[in-house]
């Protein structure tokens, strides 16, 4: 082989390669996966069945339980919200759209098209003039 700016190029050698899969493996789990979700080769404290105690799925089931946690927030936030229009007789409003009179028709049913009004633009145009 021959290098690109002359002369014979170094030996090459392997630095990694893919680990086969075992044959029953039908999801593609990675080698640790397999390791630490076998009766056999799991580590004495942590059950075989506990995948949910793994140190890789444990820090994602925290941050799936704060999600959790802010999505029930905001939906009480938007519930308040619609709550206190609905008793005092406010139409809701879009800021930043207008309602046009096109239609469109989809396989869930008729759908009222909005077009977007460029008070935003104006609304971060005015922010950005601002000085602090």
């Amino acid at each position: 082989m021959c290098w690109i700016w002359g002369g014979s190029a170094p030996e090459l050698k392997e630095v990694w390669h893919l680990v086969d899969t075992s044959k029953n493996d039908q999801f593609h789990y990675s080698l640790f996966a397999q390791k630490i979700d076998s009766f056999d080769t799991a580590p004495k404290k942590l059950l075989a069945s506990d995948s949910h105690l793994r140190p890789d799925i444990f820090p994602l089931k925290w941050v799936i339980y704060l999600g959790r946690v802010q999505k029930r927030a905001a939906l009480r936030i938007v519930g308040a919200e619609k709550r206190n229009r609905e008793a005092y007789g406010v139409k809701f409003i879009l800021k930043w759209f207008e309602l046009t009179e096109e239609v469109t028709t989809t396989p869930w049913g008729e759908l009222e098209v909005y077009q977007f009004n460029g008070k935003y633009v104006e609304h971060r145009t005015a922010i950005d003039r601002q000085t602090l």
